[in-house]
């Protein structure tokens, strides 16, 4: 992947598909997870349809520019708009999963003109235990954390795989789990900085910061905006993007039936593929 400078201190390790004089679709990863998260044959198979499909490392991650200090979302919101704006699309079709679906809605109530439209996948709209009560969004279950927090990466991939594993088919849901596909996403993660491969503090320190701003903002949000939510989704439950999808006047909710936060199943990759290919059609 090649190496993007979009801010004055921020290289972005960036993939893109297809032809750049198509319309634009940018695809925004979780907090800790590689562009890799977006498979490409996935990407690829956008891109045949008529698409210049734009993957990418958030800081901290690949080999995009790492920082040692905390920084809040804000900044990973200044990235992602940066990237549009070198990439030369007067306005691109945003999809984001968990941290990348807040964003995503956070650049289309900040930069409408400069997005098509937004697709939220596994996200919620915040992250305030107030406003979540208030929007009917049930928190992460104590089980959640006790599972994922038996994962102690070390930094040496054959020690870890096993934890991982055992992570992601739990995050799966109920839908097949593709092990070998795991597996190859896993070792994405132990390429380029060693600290890939360890606990993203400074992503989980920036979903802290997700403003309460976001919901007052969503409801006078006039860009096409989708929401699409495995219905066995353990760590950003289902109601969560259900909310969202009440808090956008021009929205669409796809439930995936039986599937969890990640996603380790072809058929479920052909089926978020269709959503946002006709999410983007609609919009042309």
């Amino acid at each position: 992947m090649p190496l993007l400078t979009v801010r004055d201190t921020v290289d972005l390790d960036v993939d893109t598909f297809g032809d750049p004089q198509c319309p634009g679709l940018l695809l925004i990863p979780g907090a800790g997870a590689p562009a890799d998260f977006w498979p490409a044959d996935f990407c690829g198979h956008l891109a045949s349809g008529g698409l210049h499909v734009v993957r990418y490392h958030h800081r901290d991650t690949g080999l995009s520019t790492h920082f040692d200090a905390p920084y809040d979302i804000e900044e990973l919101l200044l990235d992602l708009m940066a990237l549009v704006h070198v990439l030369g699309h007067p306005s691109v079709h945003l999809a984001g999963h968990s941290m990348g679906g807040y964003l995503a809605q956070m650049a289309m109530c900040r930069f409408p003109e400069a997005v098509a439209s937004a697709t939220s996948i596994s996200a919620g709209s915040t992250v305030s235990p107030d406003l979540s009560r208030e929007l009917g969004m049930s928190p992460v279950a104590d089980e959640t954390w006790q599972a994922l927090m038996k994962n102690q990466p070390t930094g040496h991939l054959d020690k870890d795989l096993p934890g991982w594993l055992e992570s992601w088919r739990f995050l799966n849901g109920r839908r097949p789990f593709d092990t070998q596909a795991a597996t190859d996403y896993t070792r994405t993660l132990y390429r380029g900085d060693p600290r890939n491969a360890q606990a993203a503090v400074n992503h989980i320190h920036a979903m802290t910061t997700v403003p309460d701003s976001l919901v007052r903002d969503l409801p006078s949000c006039q860009c096409p905006f989708l929401v699409i939510h495995g219905t066995h989704d353990p760590l950003v439950p289902l109601d969560n993007g259900e909310a969202s999808a009440r808090l956008v006047p021009h929205s669409r909710l796809v439930r995936l039936q039986g599937a969890g936060h990640m996603f380790f199943d072809a058929d479920t990759w052909r089926e978020i593929g269709r959503e946002l290919a006709g999410q983007a059609a609609g919009c042309i």
